[in-house]
């Protein structure tokens, strides 16, 4: 087996696993969207799944070391809409995967 055969394989796996991560994703959050309301943050989302995540946020959040990463990383992700973050992990898993199937086409 050549070695470009075999990288041409890696990326037309990796094409393939990228747009199945992305449609994984994507109807995630079709159905975050239509079974919670559509205004609920990703931290009801959390608490409905967990209901221990107070428990978790609350010790957390008065850890020293990580104050500043909830203050500037984990709070406004927190009060984003609760279908936003897995609608973005799926157009970026689709824009990977369109990258990989792409690159495998042109080089044909």
């Amino acid at each position: 087996m050549r070695l470009g055969s075999t990288k041409r394989v890696r990326r037309a796996l990796a094409a393939k696993l990228f747009a199945a991560a992305g449609a994984l994703f994507l109807v995630a959050s079709l159905a975050v969207a239509s079974l919670m309301k559509p205004w609920a943050t990703l931290a009801e989302l959390a608490l409905t799944l967990d209901h221990n995540f107070v428990l978790v946020w609350d010790r957390a959040e008065h850890s020293q070391a990580t104050t500043w990463m909830w203050l500037h990383v984990v709070m406004p992700l927190m009060l984003r809409p609760a279908w936003l973050l897995p609608t973005a992990a799926g157009l970026v898993c689709v824009g990977a995967a369109t990258t990989f199937a792409w690159g495998q086409q042109a080089r044909q």
